[in-house]
């Protein structure tokens, strides 16, 4: 009977696809430009965050959940990795509770096209429709980086037992590190079964990311399907050590990444030719699309800002940024609401300046610069610059006041320590005049 032939051919095509005990296997993916795969990734983190203030060291329980499912698309490649691909998300969401608190990120509907680009300064991530909010960033760019899953393997021929060090390339996208120090993570070909073979990656690394310290403890499993000579699925665990960082406190927490990879034989209409060749050249200036945006809960006032500026706190009076330059902390600007004016008017200048002399703890020295400044049309903008101290530390602070068409009033405040005062140059104008206010309802 022809049915009684099945088993033996099912047996042989096994045979096939998968090698004999100490058979050498090749691990190796060629990645090239135009591939494309469907990803689902999966995030557990549960751990604690550790505060310090006034030299008081204070614990908060810290968990979190993020999934994210997407078809993505390779555009160009470097190192034997994917260094540059468009995704289209159907699903990115995260989910995190510190203590009481409680936060919820997800993507508008009109970022859900996103371009990740690898480079040796960490993942850069965009929408070629328009600036995302750092929620949104934070919501694509810091869920596990499938650029690193080709240089999670030797790239070469191994047998069962064998094994082999990561490249740091693949470290530092597999642990989203803006610089690596350290690396000490290894791959292990633990067997080959049915077509699949079984890889582990143990061991630890260390580098840093948004100023802070970090360090890794790496344990991870992995499927590689022989057939497709792809990475299909992969569970990574690391436990997580960071420091005191400029924009982000301390913590140490468990993590566990899930993820499952599908192979597409032909590119989803959300990344066709057309959608890759709208995709800005690596040279093309980016222009806004490298710039986040950010809008007052209460509709106050929206900002279109460099990503170097992070937002650090928030009340209902105030907004607090600091300005990273390569993760050292260069300044911090603080945005306060000031009392509305008529329309088409603006606070007294007197006014401003006898505000300026009443700021607790703030003791000036000298003056650096004082007067009205070119800004926005229908706009008015005033500086007050000067050197001090403030709390007994020496510091130069730029005091702006900028006031919109309808009256709209906000206070703006630069502080940056001298020796940092020449990083900040003409950034604290620049992120002034990229505010905006509402117009006339």
């Amino acid at each position: 009977m022809l049915l009684g032939r099945f088993p033996a051919a099912l047996a042989c095509a096994a045979a096939l696809a998968a090698p004999a005990p100490g058979q050498m296997v090749t691990l190796a993916e060629a990645v090239k430009p135009g591939d494309c795969a469907k990803y689902a990734v999966g995030l557990t983190v549960a751990g604690k965050m550790i505060l310090t203030q006034d030299g008081q060291k204070n614990e908060l329980k810290l968990a979190a959940a993020a999934r994210h499912q997407f078809s993505e698309r390779v555009l160009a490649v470097d190192g034997g990795m994917a260094k540059k691909t468009l995704r289209s998300y159907e699903t990115a969401e995260a989910k995190a509770a510190a203590g009481p608190n409680e936060i919820a990120r997800t993507l508008a509907a009109d970022r859900r096209l996103v371009v990740a680009r690898r480079s040796a300064d960490g993942l850069f991530c965009y929408s070629p429709a328009g600036p995302l909010t750092r929620e949104e960033l934070d919501t694509v760019a810091e869920h596990f980086n499938p650029h690193c899953l080709a240089g999670l393997l030797p790239g070469k021929a191994v047998a069962v037992g064998d094994t082999w060090r990561l490249d740091a390339a693949a470290t530092q996208a597999a642990g989203q590190f803006d610089e690596l120090a350290k690396n000490d993570l290894a791959g292990k070909l633990d067997k080959v079964e049915g077509g699949k073979a079984q890889f582990s990656i143990t061991g630890s690394a260390e580098g840093t990311e948004n100023g802070a310290k970090v360090k890794l403890a790496v344990s991870a499993a992995g499927t590689f399907d022989v057939a497709s000579a792809r990475v299909v699925a992969l569970t990574w665990k690391q436990a997580d050590e960071r420091g005191d960082g400029p924009v982000n406190p301390a913590s140490q927490v468990e993590a566990t990444v899930t993820l499952a990879r599908e192979v597409l034989a032909d590119a989803p209409k959300e990344l066709d030719d057309a959608a890759a060749a709208a995709v800005p050249k690596d040279d093309a200036p980016l222009g806004p699309l490298a710039h986040l945006r950010y809008a007052d809960p209460k509709g106050r006032y929206s900002l279109l800002h460099p990503r170097e500026w992070h937002v650090t706190g928030q009340t209902d009076t105030h907004l607090i940024l600091r300005l990273l330059e390569k993760g050292e902390f260069i300044a911090q600007a603080t945005v306060t609401q000031w009392k509305k004016a008529a329309p088409g008017s603006h606070a007294a200048v007197a006014d401003f300046k006898r505000t300026l002399a009443d700021i607790p703890g703030w003791v000036p020295k000298g003056g650096l610069d004082d007067g009205e400044v070119p800004t926005a049309p229908g706009h008015w903008l005033y500086r007050v610059a000067a050197q001090g101290e403030m709390d007994g530390l020496p510091v130069v602070q730029a005091f702006h006041l900028l006031a919109g068409p309808q009256g709209d009033q906000l206070v703006v405040t630069f502080t940056a320590t001298p020796e940092k005062q020449r990083a900040v140059g003409t950034r604290d104008l620049g992120l002034v005049n990229a505010i905006d206010f509402p117009s006339k309802k």
